[in-house]
């Protein structure tokens, strides 16, 4: 059996991602937080997704989630779509789960979470490990610290204000997916800080050219049906 060299950093990485689950970010406190990787574990099995999974439309099927936490139904609704079928997510369902109370800026923090928590299962996965343990609660309290540097330019929500430059890659310096999540800068840091050590456009050695990269990134994303 081929036995696969795992960088340092991609170990760090992961170690900070896992213990920041466990601590209150800026608007969910840390018991939260810690909740919602448990329940997006325990979305792959619920039925309801499976069976709006398979529906032409999933939102001609009603019910209720098979949940493994006291979150309430509103965050569930959120990890659960995010996590299943997040091709499909429509701006009236968005503004359906801000009309129940969620905030904009909670919703982006769940987002990060749940997105960060697929890269951690599925890294175990694929490397034959075992589930990394989702922390226990830490103490302290969410710091609600609004972002100045958010600007409305039609999406969902407001997004960060900046100045889009093209770099040697191609791409633009702030990638639009870091500006859809700027009204949480610490969930986005989370995000990034964990998908980095996978998958950077510059400054790590991979052991593959820039082409094969971004060959893999395609097909999966295109097996994932990413929306993006």
């Amino acid at each position: 059996m081929m036995k696969i060299a795992v960088p340092e950093s991609v170990n760090r990485s992961h170690e900070l991602a896992v213990d920041l689950f466990g601590q209150a970010g800026t608007w969910l406190t840390s018991s939260v937080r810690a909740a919602i990787w448990a329940e997006a574990r325990n979305a792959t099995a619920c039925k309801l997704c499976q069976r709006r999974k398979q529906a032409l439309s999933p939102y001609a099927l009603q019910g209720e989630h098979d949940t493994c936490t006291q979150l309430p139904g509103n965050m569930v609704e959120v990890v659960h779509r995010i996590k299943n079928d997040s091709g499909r997510l429509t701006k009236r369902w968005f503004d359906e789960q801000i009309d129940t109370g969620l905030s904009r800026e909670e919703y982006v923090e769940i987002l990060s979470l749940v997105a960060t928590s697929i890269i951690l299962d599925s890294y175990a996965t694929a490397m034959g490990l075992p589930d990394y343990s989702i922390p226990s609660p830490q103490p302290g309290e969410p710091t609600k610290v609004l972002n100045p540097e958010v600007i409305d330019e039609g999406a969902w929500l407001p997004i960060t204000k900046a100045e889009q430059t093209v770099e040697d890659h191609g791409l633009p310096n702030v990638p639009n997916i870091a500006r859809a999540m700027g009204l949480v800068p610490s969930g986005m840091m989370h995000f990034f800080g964990t998908m980095r050590a996978h998958y950077s456009l510059s400054g790590d050695d991979f052991g593959i050219s820039r082409s094969q990269i971004e060959l893999i990134a395609a097909r999966v994303s295109s097996h994932n049906e990413c929306f993006y």
